[in-house]
């Protein structure tokens, strides 16, 4: 998805993971791997990140750090905890004062009266992205 807005002249040089441990970022990382590895950066961010098994482990977004590195990706793990400010803002503010030029994430879809009540990241960034954002489902 490319923004309405502006011009986009370097797609890919600074990449930024949105990381959250799932099945969906996953695949978004596996799809995305041909821009991964011809970046000159990766940034992979998880924000307020949940330890343990079923979360990010011990060190978040280390894993699928070690596994970019051995597909040649210059990569760096990155980890925030947001408790004053929406996910969204957090995710969407971090990769501009990275100076990302792509966004990569996980889509996930909600029913509509779930994102009534709880809102949905995906939604948030498609309405405020600032820069492209490849996303995958």
């Amino acid at each position: 998805m490319v923004p309405y807005v502006g011009s986009y002249p370097k797609i890919g040089e600074r990449v930024m993971v949105a990381w959250d441990a799932s099945r969906l970022a996953s695949r978004a990382v596996h799809d995305a791997l041909p821009f991964l590895t011809a970046a000159k950066h990766v940034d992979v961010l998880a924000i307020n990140p949940k330890g343990g098994p079923q979360g990010h482990g011990d060190i978040p977004s280390a894993d699928i750090c070690q596994h970019l590195a051995r597909h040649g990706v210059k990569v760096e793990a990155q980890h925030v905890y947001a408790d004053d400010i929406d996910a969204g803002d957090m995710l969407l503010s971090q990769a501009a004062s990275r100076g990302a030029d792509l966004l990569v994430m996980g889509a996930y879809g909600h029913s509509r009266w779930r994102e009534l009540i709880l809102g949905g990241l995906t939604h948030f960034v498609l309405e405020h992205m600032t820069m492209p954002v490849m996303m995958s489902h």
